[in-house]
């Protein structure tokens, strides 16, 4: 049962980063600003990425299967290190943040996407 819930929040991830991306995408290219609904789709998608942590760290504890791979849990920390990082490289600079925040939820979706290919 846990399986299948690591395993549903990757798709989940990867599908809410797409959506995330192709928003910030959507608002850079209409020249809107970073606006606070933008701002909580981050936020979600942060704390998403932690509930996926979590429940990896159950099952590292509890299950007896392991990922093919030990990049997998390098590809999990950063999905998590990933927004916080890109904050502070943004605020520093006069770049569009929504397209920032954008091009970055699609990098984050293609670690969530290794992720998943390293996975058990």
């Amino acid at each position: 049962m846990i399986v299948s819930l690591h395993e549903l929040l990757a798709r989940m991830l990867v599908l809410y980063f797409a959506v995330v991306g192709l928003w910030g995408l959507f608002l850079a290219l209409r020249r809107q600003p970073f606006n606070s609904g933008f701002q909580g789709a981050l936020i979600i998608a942060l704390v998403l990425g932690v509930v996926q942590a979590l429940v990896g760290v159950v099952l590292l504890v509890t299950a007896p299967t392991r990922p093919r791979d030990s990049l997998h849990y390098l590809y999990g920390l950063s999905i998590i290190v990933a927004l916080p990082l890109v904050q502070q490289f943004v605020s520093k600079r006069t770049w569009s943040r929504p397209l920032v925040y954008g091009l970055a939820s699609l990098f984050i979706m293609g670690l969530a996407i290794r992720a998943i290919t390293t996975g058990a």
